[in-house]
């Protein structure tokens, strides 16, 4: 009886301790911890990648792994992207992720409607890409002197 009592005690303050515990997130291997297939693949984020979030380092990982699979169109893309975005700092990269979370809200519609829209706006000449509010305004001659003291008096 008392054994009975110890031993379920015992269950009870185990299965307390595993339902408060945290749950830890699982490592990521660091940069020399990966084979040579992923060091090729990811090597546009070697500088950054040991200072990476573990959750960070398996998505590129998953990446990586899907890799081989791609098209080289594919391939050629994912390469660039990464270049791109370790050349972002900090404040662009968290303006970029709220872009793109602000982007998964939008209807799937009015989303494709912005790809067309950037399709359009990538094909223009760069003259053509200047937003008109951009334009400056004609120049009138000595516009530039105006409100100034006239020193020959």
């Amino acid at each position: 009886m008392v054994a009975a009592r110890l031993l379920l005690l015992i269950a009870c303050l185990f299965f307390s301790a595993l339902a408060t515990a945290r749950v830890m997130p699982l490592a990521a291997p660091v940069w020399a911890e990966l084979n040579a297939r992923q060091h090729e693949v990811l090597a546009p984020l070697v500088d950054d990648w040991d200072g990476m979030e573990p959750v960070s380092r398996r998505k590129w990982l998953g990446i990586s792994d899907r890799y081989d699979r791609l098209s080289a169109d594919e391939q050629a893309r994912i390469q660039r992207r990464m270049r791109d975005w370790v050349r972002l700092n900090p404040d662009e990269r968290s303006r970029a992720r709220m872009q793109y979370r602000a982007m998964q809200k939008l209807p799937p519609d009015r989303r494709s409607n912005l790809h067309a829209e950037w399709e359009r706006y990538q094909n223009l000449p760069p003259e053509g890409r200047r937003p008109a509010e951009a334009t400056p305004a004609p120049r009138r001659p000595g516009a530039a002197l105006q409100g100034q003291v006239d020193i020959f008096r």
